[in-house]
């Protein structure tokens, strides 16, 4: 299944996401994208990442967030993680093509998350399998 759900995002996802594009395709960009692709290939991460989805409606992107925190202040070389806006959205759209395209979630919702002390993040989307 994750192989299967990996080789789906990686073929279609510049498709699905015209606009983020750039985020799977630039080098640039490539420490960000492959900790998403990481994340969905370790399987109890992302069982973990569905489940807290699932029955707390958290957002994919908190959880993904708060699992990687060190890893992004590494990367950013900032305390506070602070993320780029197009890097910020682009995980959004990952966990987007997760959730609905390779797991097949019908319905979304946005929802403020408190985030703001670390990666400036606001608000995030939590899917829902029926449409609400």
């Amino acid at each position: 299944m994750v192989n299967h759900m990996k080789d789906y995002i990686e073929k279609n996802f510049s498709a699905v996401y015209t606009h983020f594009k750039e985020f799977q395709e630039n080098e640039e960009y490539a420490p960000y994208w492959n900790k998403c692709i990481g994340a969905i290939c370790d399987e109890q991460l992302l069982s973990h990442i569905v489940f807290c989805n699932d029955v707390f409606c958290i957002p994919p992107v908190k959880t993904f967030l708060t699992y990687y925190k060190d890893d992004f202040i590494v990367l950013t070389g900032k305390s506070d993680a602070e993320l780029p806006v197009y890097v910020k959205k682009s995980i959004g759209a990952f966990w987007g093509m997760v959730f609905k395209f390779a797991l097949g979630y019908r319905g979304q919702k946005s929802v403020s998350v408190s985030m703001n002390k670390y990666f400036k993040v606001k608000t995030a989307t939590y899917f829902l399998k029926k449409e609400d």
